[in-house]
């Protein structure tokens, strides 16, 4: 991680989450504050079947003893949280799947699939404050819209769910070269299914995650896992640009640059 101006201190830790996070202090005057983070990642083309794995209906009861610190998350992505408030609405949604004894991942990735059917893909709809509800009432949103909404349907039916955020690497057309900063950061849902772990589904675009994918971070939902944040002294308007390219590079690894400045 690179930061100009050069802050006094930076100290990185690992979030409740195990997400790296680091913080640091501009005391010195200044206009601008460029940060850019490349990392190496090594992702995995090969998505297997999915496993045997308990109905939706009876994850509650499995994870009730369980205290692990990755069953004490999932315990935490049963609840509501700061953008997944409990909702009644999402009844709606629970009686167009399975019934909840069907097995929570069969379950999960049917949501998947009945989000991605119903729902329009429409940047200029919502923002980062858009309601749950407003987006099941419009039946469109982002990707960011779409990982809450799914979350919030599996918490109503008892199923932890949490939060993933990162990359998606995006592919030019046969012949063409790909455009840098052309990449976009992404969201979507992971689901916990008790003695297999976490499964991760993006409604977006009706997939399991795949070797496009790079996770950066996850929690209960967006407000764990923003990818920037701070206070500014000094007022003024503020401007905030970003820029993600993520290159392959040798033995299928991807490097990721990401700038917001």
């Amino acid at each position: 991680m690179e930061i100009d101006p050069d802050p006094e201190t930076v100290k990185s830790t690992l979030d409740f989450y195990g997400n790296s996070v680091s913080r640091f202090n501009l005391d010195q005057p200044h206009r601008d504050c460029a940060i850019t983070v490349t990392s190496i990642v090594d992702t995995n083309d090969n998505v297997p079947p999915l496993p045997d794995s308990t109905s939706a209906a009876n994850v509650k009861t499995l994870l009730a003893d369980k205290l692990t610190k990755t069953d004490l998350m999932a315990h935490d992505c049963l609840l509501p949280s700061a953008y997944v408030p409990q909702l009644p609405e999402v009844k709606t949604v629970l009686s167009s799947l399975p019934a909840t004894d069907t097995p929570v991942l069969e379950f999960s990735e049917a949501l998947m699939n009945w989000i991605f059917t119903h729902f329009k893909y429409d940047p200029s709809f919502s923002t980062l404050v858009t309601p749950i509800t407003d987006v099941l009432t419009a039946r469109k949103g982002v990707c960011q819209d779409f990982a809450h909404l799914a979350i919030a349907v599996l918490r109503h039916a008892g199923v932890p769910a949490r939060y993933v955020s990162g990359y998606l690497e995006t592919l030019p057309p046969p012949g063409k070269k790909k455009l840098q900063g052309s990449d976009a950061s992404h969201a979507w849902f992971s689901v916990y299914a008790p003695n297999e772990g976490w499964f991760d589904f993006d409604p977006t675009n009706n997939k399991r995650p795949d070797a496009q994918y790079v996770t950066t971070a996850w929690g209960r939902d967006y407000a764990d896992v923003a990818p920037l944040r701070g206070v500014v002294f000094g007022g003024g308007k503020t401007l905030l640009e970003v820029a993600v390219d993520v290159d392959r590079i040798e033995k299928g690894l991807s490097a990721v640059d990401a700038s917001p400045a």
